[in-house]
């Protein structure tokens, strides 16, 4: 078996390429039909010298020669020349031996294959140059039938080859009818396909545009909310500072408008970790998992819920894998997070665990917490833009939107299981790097 490519290869030649797919079916099927009228041609001047025919051999070694030259034409990327050229040697040759011929051998058949072949090697963009090789054949048929002009003196005819010439030509107009309309159909069902995946992808892109429009929506009213609310919060607050003369109210008035800040400072972040997620890229680092958790633990210290939570962690101090440093910490920073702000003043022993386990090619992350809980009836939308489902929410929403996008945007999956009162467990797998594309520093 020939390896594959050889006879792309053969036809073209090594360097030939041609960008156009349909473009490069014509050139192959050009180069076959050359290379089956050369075979033809000089497999019937070998028949007629084996059985002393002599009276046609020079057209039909000359129909092999320019043939070969038609081949070497489309090699050489002089396409339509070759085209047109094969054409007229075929339907003259076939018009030359038609006349010498009985209609028993069936040489008209070729003018099929030859008018075939003019629309196919040409199509739509050049019609006109295969309409003229199309009326050649017919042309050339019709003239035959009308007149009794000949080139090649009808006497030389040997009807003891008629089966065996009949054989002959059915077998190569077969060969090349086929062989034309295999192209057509190839060529069709790449048009199709084409067609249908972009199809596919306009209806996705359309649905993505009309989700990011609908987002885009929410985004801009919600934002201008959440970030007018503390600034009208803090406003008031400056204005009854500047009024009150009582110590002990006016530091209650800074710490509450500390708090605010607060507030407005996690929701800039949100808005850029959701930046930062929609439009960089994913890096692959090196991360030491236990580091991680730690870190974000260390940075959640000050927060007054985080004394009360007994934090139970599960990570393998060894556990090393290849990720995104920046969007794990969005995923497991908010996830810690809420299950620290949420917990359950009570319970007599509120708890946080957190675990992670290598399996094969990914991570798998369980955030449990023994706090609020989630309602039923919200479940089912605590990942959408802005939703709040707890009546004592903090902050702006985009928490676990932010969390399910970037989970999303690493390729894995986040499941939820909560009962209102008893807790929560969000489940995080995300497949992880063998190696990374560079070498950087432990994180």
């Amino acid at each position: 078996m020939l390896p594959p490519g050889t006879l792309r290869k053969f036809i073209l030649g090594k360097s030939n390429f041609i960008l156009s797919y349909t473009e490069y079916k014509r050139v192959l099927l050009t180069g076959q039909l050359c290379a089956i009228t050369f075979f033809f041609a000089f497999g019937y001047s070998l028949l007629d010298i084996y059985y002393g025919v002599y009276h046609g051999l020079i057209y039909e070694l000359a129909c092999a020669f320019l043939a070969a030259i038609c081949f070497m034409l489309n090699r050489l990327r002089f396409f339509t020349p070759a085209k047109i050229l094969l054409g007229v040697i075929v339907n003259f040759t076939v018009f030359i031996f038609n006349q010498v011929e009985p209609s028993e051998v069936g040489l008209y058949m070729f003018y099929i294959p030859t008018a075939l072949g003019a629309m196919a090697a040409f199509g739509y963009e050049e019609r006109a140059k295969s309409l003229m090789l199309l009326l050649l054949p017919i042309g050339l048929f019709l003239l035959g039938q009308v007149t009794d002009f000949t080139i090649i003196e009808k006497t030389y005819h040997r009807s003891d080859l008629d089966d065996i010439n009949l054989i002959t030509n059915f077998g190569c107009a077969l060969a090349a009818s086929v062989l034309i309309i295999y192209y057509l159909i190839s060529v069709n069902f790449r048009s199709e396909k084409s067609l249908l995946e972009n199809e596919k992808q306009i209806s996705e892109k359309n649905s993505e545009l009309t989700k990011l429009n609908t987002e885009l929506d929410q985004f801009v009213y919600s934002t201008s909310h959440d970030l007018m609310a503390p600034l009208s919060s803090v406003r008031g607050l400056i204005h009854l500072s500047r009024v009150t003369e009582d110590k002990k109210e006016l530091r209650e008035l800074i710490e509450m408008m500390d708090g605010r800040v607060d507030d407005l400072q996690k929701f800039i972040r949100d808005i850029s970790d959701y930046s930062r997620n929609t439009r960089l890229e994913v890096e692959k680092q090196k991360v030491l998992v236990s580091k991680l958790v730690r870190n974000i633990l260390e940075n959640l210290r000050s927060h007054p819920h985080t004394e009360k939570v007994k934090i139970e962690l599960d990570v393998p101090t060894d556990l090393v894998i290849y990720s995104d440093p920046s969007r794990l910490q969005i995923v497991l920073g908010n996830l810690i997070g809420n299950a620290i702000k949420y917990m359950d003043p009570a319970k007599a022993n509120p708890m946080l665990k957190v675990s992670a386990a290598l399996r094969e090619s990914h991570i798998k992350f369980i955030v449990q917490d023994n706090g609020l809980g989630i309602p039923a009836k919200h479940i089912h939308r605590i990942f959408d833009m802005f939703y709040q489902a707890n009546e004592k929410a903090e902050g702006s929403g985009l928490g676990l939107y932010i969390v399910k996008q970037t989970v999303e945007k690493l390729k894995g999956t986040i499941l939820v299981a909560s009962e209102y009162q008893l807790g929560s467990t969000f489940t995080v797998v995300i497949p992880v790097y063998n190696e990374p594309d560079t070498e950087s520093q432990t994180v």
